[in-house]
């Protein structure tokens, strides 16, 4: 009964787009209603945030909290996140393109051994938590934790191996007879690798800083390990900040968390079609 059920969805092409229309809906309310109530909690007074029942509409807007946050030294952490991603970003890049270009376009002894040796490296840009201890048990002896670069080294090595899986596709999808007819045409081998190659895998390069910047934005354990220095926190480390002696304060910890996700808002709404083409132009075959 249930088979011919979803037989007859199947064949009604105005019931599928309805079942995917609610399906969509569903999703997308899953998603943003945390999204919503951290805006709205973020906008309540402290009364009407423990009011009970909870009000999602008709309540005072406030912005006591967002001045809170940002006297007591909010945006010197947005932009510690700011130059840590920036500067992952574009280390994660140039070291990221070097090594896929000479993995796609060099023919070398145990080239595709040390590119899965690259490949099996990319968990270490969800998994980095594992190699907290050696990591901090090493840097702390050579003495660069606590300083403004730490983070960076930290996070361009962790999301070096998935930029250059990325970029080794990017650069997979521009056929090497262009690389040849410039060379050809007088072009020199240093304007095709930092030049004329770049500006034809755009997507991936875009998508691999897409994925070093969401790294390095949303990354709190790292951060709260390495960094003691008040003035050298992230974002994130200072929304874990943002509690009472005697509990969450919910009004400022919301209201930094919602300025925390409006730089990924405004990237993804801004980049995330050449994330995507990117994406595609990364999965190649070896």
């Amino acid at each position: 009964m249930k088979s011919e059920l979803w037989y007859s969805i199947k064949k009604n092409k105005s019931a599928r787009l309805v079942l995917e229309g609610l399906l969509l809906l569903f999703i997308a309310v899953v998603n943003l209603l945390p999204i919503y109530w951290g805006l709205v909690t973020s906008l309540k007074s402290a009364r009407d945030i423990s009011s009970y029942p909870p009000k999602f509409i008709g309540f005072d807007v406030v912005w006591t909290h967002y001045k809170l946050i940002f006297d007591g030294g909010y945006l010197q952490s947005i932009f510690n996140s700011i130059s840590y991603s920036g500067f992952s970003i574009v280390v994660g890049i140039i070291l990221g393109y070097l090594a896929a270009y000479g993995f796609q376009r060099s023919r070398f002894h145990f080239r595709k051994i040390l590119f899965y040796t690259v490949i099996a490296g990319i968990p270490l840009s969800v998994g980095s938590s594992a190699l907290l201890i050696p990591n901090y048990l090493y840097l702390i002896k050579i003495g660069l934790t606590n300083r403004w670069f730490t983070l960076i080294i930290l996070y361009t090595a962790y999301n070096l191996p998935m930029a250059i899986w990325i970029l080794r596709g990017g650069i997979a999808a521009v056929p090497i007879e262009i690389e040849e007819a410039a060379e050809i045409d007088g072009c020199s081998r240093s304007f095709i690798i930092t030049s004329l190659v770049p500006r034809m895998m755009l997507p991936s390069i875009v998508s691999s800083a897409l994925f070093i910047f969401i790294g390095s934005w949303n990354d709190f354990i790292t951060a709260a390990i390495m960094i003691d220095k008040p003035s050298l926190r992230s974002v994130q480390l200072s929304i874990y900040y943002f509690q009472g002696f005697y509990g969450r304060e919910w009004g400022p910890l919301t209201a930094a968390a919602v300025v925390a996700i409006i730089p990924i808002l405004i990237v993804f709404s801004l980049l995330g079609k050449l994330m995507v083409s990117g994406m595609t132009a990364g999965a190649v075959k070896e």
